[in-house]
């Protein structure tokens, strides 16, 4: 499955790369902002400190909250991690774009920048094999005006439209089967469904005797097993550091390990069983909290809305700060889904340990 958060940003086209970075970055906000929630651990936050583990390897974390409060709020070093309560990592795995490989074969790489020639009239087939009506073919020809989509198998026309500068089309499967080809003025955002893949055909430029442009298959989360693996060592190397060994403690109150992740859809069950094995609490913001911050930020700061999202425009920027801690007020700061009950929990301070309830 790809996530929703994918949906939302994939309208931005050609800026959606980077405000698909920016994901990442509004999931930090949104965890700071629901540490901030509670004052006590407000007071004992560390931002972006290096944490060291038995290994010696200094680890960068999101967050770490401390015993007593930090003389140094934000960076750092930390050593004597006998001094610390628990510690937040962020990690997001996005949908990576890669060129499909049917298209690839069929069409030569544009010697003088990106993409590929698509000379005119020459049909880009998309296929897929797992829909509600088995495998669904169409063929995308396109002439110096018009782009024609047509069924591959039958050459009934499913739709024409002008061709417009970057012009792009989505064939895409949603979770229930249905399979659709979405025009150049349709979103993903106009499906109210799980998305289960899709292929986007991007035009980059239009010549005299031909096309420049690409398809992309979108992949949900390849290097998830990566950052599962780096959480987990993290995890293990402090608490090794700290207790002498690398197992889970039960109901761990001095030095709690927290992952909070988001696109959950993109985790797949092995990386999932890892971090389990490894980290004391693992915790999903929803896709939909994210889309909704970047609403927002969208609605309040126009067309450069991702620039804003940063953890110093947080902590510089009234009108930053008065978004993201507003989302959270809402969820009276239990932001955060469990895997490992699926309940909503918030991240709190109780006599000198991390509670998640």
């Amino acid at each position: 499955m790809l996530s929703d958060t994918f949906k939302y940003i994939s309208q931005f086209r050609h800026a959606g790369h980077q405000v698909g970075r920016k994901v990442g970055d509004m999931l930090e906000l949104v965890t700071y902002s629901a540490l901030n929630h509670d004052p006590e651990l407000n007071r004992r936050m560390n931002v972006e400190p290096k944490l060291f583990g038995f290994s010696d390897a200094g680890h960068k974390v999101e967050f770490v909250l401390c015993d007593v409060p930090p003389e140094k709020r934000n960076g750092g070093e930390i050593k004597n991690v006998e001094s610390i309560i628990g510690f937040v990592e962020c990690k997001k795995v996005g949908v990576e774009q890669t060129v499909n490989q049917s298209f690839k074969k069929k069409f030569s790489k544009n010697p003088n920048g990106q993409g590929f020639i698509i000379p005119f009239d020459t049909p880009v087939p998309i296929s897929f094999t797992k829909t509600a009506r088995g495998k669904v073919s169409v063929d995308i020809t396109i002439d110096q005006n018009e782009v024609m989509i047509t069924n591959s198998d039958s050459g009934d026309l499913v739709f024409k439209e002008g061709l417009q500068p970057y012009h792009r089309i989505i064939a895409a499967v949603f979770e229930d089967g249905e399979f659709a080809v979405l025009s150049n003025e349709q979103s993903l955002r106009d499906f109210d469904k799980t998305l289960r893949s899709c292929r986007i055909l991007d035009i980059y430029e239009i010549r005299e005797e031909f096309l420049v442009g690409v398809v992309n298959e979108c992949l949900s989360g390849p290097q998830t097993p990566e950052k599962a693996k780096q959480s987990s060592f993290v995890a293990l190397d402090v608490r090794k550091r700290r207790f002498g060994t690398f197992d889970l403690r039960p109901d761990e109150r001095d030095l709690v390990s927290i992952l909070v992740i988001t696109e959950f859809a993109h985790w797949e069950q092995k990386s999932r069983n890892m971090v389990q094995a490894c980290i004391d609490y693992n915790l999903v913001v929803s896709d939909a909290l994210i889309v909704e911050a970047f609403a927002e930020f969208e609605r309040e700061f126009g067309a450069d809305f991702y620039s804003f999202i940063s953890k110093e425009a947080y902590e510089n920027n009234m009108s930053v700060k008065a978004i993201v801690d507003g989302l959270v007020a809402k969820e009276a700061g239990r932001i955060f889904i469990d895997i490992a009950d699926g309940n909503k929990k918030s991240i709190t301070y109780d006599n000198g340990s991390l509670v998640i309830s």
